[in-house]
């Protein structure tokens, strides 16, 4: 399968596309710089794909069979709010015209409005309440765009091995303090790739040691 990663030079692409190739995948990776993106491997081709040019992104789509976005801000004074939104607006586009369906969305357990349990956590997410309003409404998006999405929230993500110590929940009101390693992230998307289990629903993958 060639699988399109959009945002492939950051942490969680870089992890993506080593797993990816590990799988027997090829990859188009896709970043605003693609030069930074750190595979040599011959199989990943990188292209061009800013979020803000919508054109480039569904350019830049042009021969994959399944797309993995994992767009996100890691700057809180970042102030592109609607970074979100606008870079799927573009990925949905690219994937109608030349006719992908399997979309794979890398969110936040931090997406859904609600209040959690703690101070510390409710202020957190006051300060980033625009950017996760930004994710909320990305999710309304691509699960509205009739193709075969799975939204994955993501909590925070640390550094560590690809063990499949995890386990997926859906329920929205997700316990404090839980984490995922990068790799084990990885490891559920590219299975999922092959699987129809989670096909058009929302959920998280939370890591056992968490």
């Amino acid at each position: 399968m060639k699988v399109a990663i959009v945002a492939a030079s950051g942490q969680t692409g870089t992890e993506l596309i080593e797993q990816a190739l590990a799988a027997g995948h090829e990859i188009i990776g896709l970043a605003r710089t693609p030069e930074n993106i750190k595979s040599d491997d011959p199989r990943v081709t990188k292209r061009h794909g800013d979020a803000f040019d919508e054109q480039s992104i569904i350019d830049s789509l042009e021969g994959a069979d399944a797309v993995i976005t994992s767009v996100g801000k890691r700057d809180l004074f970042d102030k592109r709010y609607k970074l979100s939104t606008i870079a799927h607006a573009a990925v949905l586009k690219g994937m109608h015209k030349h006719n992908i369906k399997r979309l794979l969305v890398i969110s936040s357990t931090g997406a859904p409005r609600m209040k959690r349990d703690g101070i510390q956590r409710n202020i957190y997410l006051f300060l980033r309440r625009k950017y996760y309003s930004d994710m909320h409404d990305m999710e309304q998006q691509v699960m509205g765009s009739g193709l075969d999405v799975t939204v994955l929230r993501a909590p925070y993500l640390v550094e560590g091995p690809a063990d499949g110590d995890y386990y997926v929940e859906e329920q929205e009101n997700y316990p404090v303090g839980i984490k995922i390693t990068r790799a084990n992230l990885a490891h559920f998307l590219i299975n999922e790739l092959d699987s129809s289990q989670w096909n058009k629903r929302v959920i998280a993958v939370i890591g056992n040691a968490a």
